[in-house]
């Protein structure tokens, strides 16, 4: 017996390295981008993977199945858009138009109405994955209702719930999901203004 022989090495999954994790952010991206455009049921493992441009077992390799792959890219997506809205609040133009911002960048991002995409994908989620959305979630809010509360504190704006003014705010730019209405008020640029002009001042008299 040669007792000089290497002994070979157990069967294992390879090493993490950088060309993985560009391959897992490339999925994430991409299937976000899917399930926020054509929502959860009509988008497939084997879509997410052709448009990724990797294998389907690539695919599989990072998430065991669809309800992981959404849960994970949801939240990933949730977590970009929280640090992009940080980086347009901390700027040094005033509240309304770091507010106009926001709302232009919303509004570049192709989606559904969230809340009905997680009520299509809800069936297929456990409580840990519903969870992990909505904390993913919240640090959105979390970033507004900070900047409301600046903006109150240094007189920008009236005195009056941050908490209140985040969700008013979101439920605002929510209209700019239909793309009828955004078509017919000349574009993004203009509909972002629009949105903010009526969140901003309102529908009272001038």
């Amino acid at each position: 017996m040669n007792t000089n022989q290497t002994p070979k090495k157990k069967p294992g999954r390879p090493r993490i390295t950088t060309e993985n994790n560009i391959t897992r952010e490339q999925i994430l991206k991409t299937a976000a981008h899917l399930f926020m455009a054509y929502g959860y049921e009509k988008i497939s493992m084997e879509q997410v993977a052709e448009a990724s441009d990797v294998t389907k077992a690539s695919v599989y390799y990072y998430f065991k199945n669809k309800a992981t792959l959404f849960t994970v890219s949801v939240s990933s997506m949730f977590q970009r858009i929280t640090k992009q809205t940080e980086k347009l609040l901390q700027n040094s133009n005033g509240l309304k138009h770091r507010l106009y911002e926001v709302t232009l960048d919303h509004l570049k991002r192709p989606h559904i109405d969230f809340e009905t995409l997680l009520q299509e994908a809800t069936s297929s989620l456990t409580e840990g994955h519903i969870h992990e959305i909505r904390e993913a979630e919240k640090e959105v809010h979390k970033a507004l209702e900070g900047i409301f509360k600046q903006a109150i504190e240094s007189g920008e704006i009236i005195a009056t719930s941050p908490l209140l003014l985040t969700h008013a705010f979101s439920t605002v730019t929510m209209i700019g999901n239909k793309k009828e209405v955004i078509s017919e008020l000349g574009g993004v640029e203009q509909t972002a203004q629009a949105l903010v002009d009526l969140f901003w001042v309102g529908i009272g008299p001038r």
